[in-house]
């Protein structure tokens, strides 16, 4: 008996990074980025990278801990929360002439996802003092034994290569962190 083939177009896409994130971070607020990649079935450093776009975009609230040994968490903020629950002009018959995006629009969960900046849209503020040396920490807390030059963390956290650099050396300072190669520069969690 012949085989047949299934003929039938497959319209669904395939899930982003950026997705898996957010569903995660809807089913566990108050979670760290190692935990949120986990259950995301992404990477620490993706998730991280992606949290931290997030953060400068206001879509994720960042806290800190009281001290270095207590992890950074993160949670959608309340009022993309809010704006997600209200009634949007779609639901009153009003048609958005706005383009979109794969994430401006619901997963295949239905659930909403944040939008993907683009090339045109502003910068957003500056990191509070002392935020870029948490994220600075928790990426080499999350990475082990691994080597890091600023340039690779500054990609991963869409960052200054020059501040991350500054904040790698006050890590070192402060003995959380440990410089191993001067020429180029790597560190190391301590």
């Amino acid at each position: 008996m012949p085989e047949t083939q299934n003929t039938q177009p497959n319209d669904t896409k395939p899930e982003t990074a950026e997705t898996k994130v957010r569903r995660a971070l809807e089913a566990n607020p108050g979670t760290t980025a190692a935990k949120l990649a986990s259950a995301a079935g992404v990477g620490r450093s993706t998730a991280t990278k992606i949290l931290s776009r997030w953060a400068n975009e206001g879509v994720v609230t960042r806290t800190t801990g009281k001290d270095q040994s207590v992890p950074v968490t993160w949670t959608i903020t309340t009022t993309v929360q809010e704006a997600e629950a209200a009634p949007g002009d779609a639901d009153e018959g009003i048609a958005d002439s706005s383009p979109t995006t794969d994430l401006d629009s619901h997963d295949t969960t239905g659930q909403a996802t944040p939008e993907v900046p683009t090339a045109d849209t502003p910068k957003q503020e500056r990191l509070p003092k002392g935020a870029l040396y948490e994220l600075v920490r928790e990426f080499l807390h999350e990475h082990p034994g691994e080597e890091f030059g600023p340039v690779k963390i500054g990609t991963e956290l869409s960052r200054s290569s020059g501040a991350v650099n500054n904040a790698l050396e006050k890590l070192v300072t402060n003995g959380v962190a440990t410089k191993t190669c001067e020429a180029p520069k790597r560190f190391t969690s301590s």
